[in-house]
């Protein structure tokens, strides 16, 4: 006759009723400025984001095509080929959904951290998290003055599946409202 104990019930019933998440691929997600995000990831993201900013923020001559092809961020046509093309599973960015009319520039932003480095998070506690994250956001630029374009962001609920399979199995989305403010 086998007996257990209490404990050994309790750890049993954790195991089975954590299965179905493992079992049905259930990724971490954050969401919200107090998100609970890693700081080195978060860190990571920022870093690709800002540069980003800084590009859009450069004067312009005031056409939209040609805001648009001064970006030297990586293109993403929306096809498996040059998704495979980019680099994203060592972190970056790329835009997709280009779109520009005579007073309006578009596109999405694909952001991944790219692999997390292996230190203790910001709080001195082992990292047990996902190894990379990322993001996705809209961006319209309006083209009125010659003050350069102001831009509005249109926060995702979530990106596109072909370029979040070059990630991690473990990777987790962060909403762009994470890195705001």
């Amino acid at each position: 006759m086998v007996t257990t104990t209490p404990s050994a019930n309790r750890r049993a019933f954790l195991v089975l009723a954590a299965l179905p998440i493992l079992l049905t691929g259930c990724r971490a997600e954050y969401h919200g400025h107090d998100s609970g995000i890693d700081g080195a990831l978060w860190r990571q993201i920022a870093s690709f984001e800002d540069a980003l900013s800084w590009d859009l923020s450069q004067p312009s001559d005031g056409e939209p095509g040609a805001y648009l092809d001064g970006q030297e961020v990586p293109r993403w046509d929306g096809s498996e080929a040059s998704a495979a093309a980019l680099d994203l599973r060592s972190g970056g960015v790329a835009i997709y959904d280009v779109s520009s009319t005579d007073s309006a520039a578009g596109f999405s932003v694909f952001i991944a951290s790219g692999p997390r480095p292996d230190i203790v998070t910001d709080e001195g506690r082992t990292y047990s998290g996902p190894s990379t994250v990322y993001t996705c956001y809209g961006i319209e630029a309006e083209f009125q003055s010659s003050a350069g374009p102001s831009a509005d962001k249109t926060i995702f609920d979530d990106c596109p599946p072909t370029l979040v399979e070059l990630l991690p199995e473990d990777a987790a989305f962060a909403s762009g409202a994470v890195f705001d403010g």
